[in-house]
């Protein structure tokens, strides 16, 4: 055999042998995982119904320590918006809006099978108060008063479905709430309400909407 021959023979060898010691370093190094380990090393799925659990369990414990009067924040929104929402704390989820916990006790002026209207102390007379018990209960309020933003979902229609969870929670909870409800009755209501914010003062015409986290009777 040609001493070039052989040389290059022996250079193939050499190469063909420290690439088998390269692979069998890789393979004692690697760390091999079990299906179980595996499946807790990946990115877990999204899951609204459990998301809006845990959003709305929040709310139930931390809303109450947080709200503010309702007649005060009315009347804040109707003066200057912008300052009412730097003094009570407003959540901002958005450019457009404005989201603040509120609370009331005030005297129920009309009962339907989806609101009770209430007579608010500090509100003023043109202002009707509504608590949502049903179908019109916005679970996107609390979503965005809780601090969940679009960017924390995989995407728009997730982003949405967590508000419907949530509604859910609150329309099971709500309804029992305000079973015994009737005219007359003194109540209380913790809860949220959203704000347009448009950078002018709310009109006093306009309905407030609180949708609720807690509804309390006498």
């Amino acid at each position: 055999m040609p001493r070039t021959q052989g040389k290059k023979t022996r250079n193939r060898l050499i190469g063909a042998g420290l690439l088998v010691v390269l692979l069998v370093a890789m393979i004692l190094s690697t760390k091999f995982l079990t299906p179980a380990e595996l499946a807790a090393a990946l990115p877990k799925p999204f899951e609204p119904a459990a998301v809006a659990k845990g959003l709305y369990t929040k709310a139930e414990s931390e809303v109450a320590s947080k709200a503010s009067p309702l007649g005060d924040v009315i009347t804040g929104v109707q003066s200057d918006p912008k300052a009412a929402a730097e003094k009570f704390g407003a959540v901002a989820p958005n450019e457009s809006t404005w989201v603040f916990a509120v609370r009331a006790s005030g005297v129920v002026t009309d009962v339907t099978d989806q609101s009770v209207r209430l007579k608010i102390p500090g509100v003023p007379n043109e202002t009707a108060v509504i608590v949502p018990t049903d179908v019109a209960i916005q679970g996107t309020v609390v979503r965005d008063g809780m601090g969940f933003k679009f960017a924390d979902a995989p995407g728009q229609t997730d982003y949405q479905y967590v508000g419907d969870e949530i509604k859910k929670l609150m329309q099971a909870a709500v309804q029992e709430q305000a079973s015994g409800i009737t005219k007359g009755k003194q109540i209380q209501v913790i809860g949220m309400i959203s704000v347009q914010n448009n950078g002018a003062p709310q009109p006093k015409a306009k309905p407030v909407n609180v949708q609720p986290i807690k509804i309390e009777v006498g």
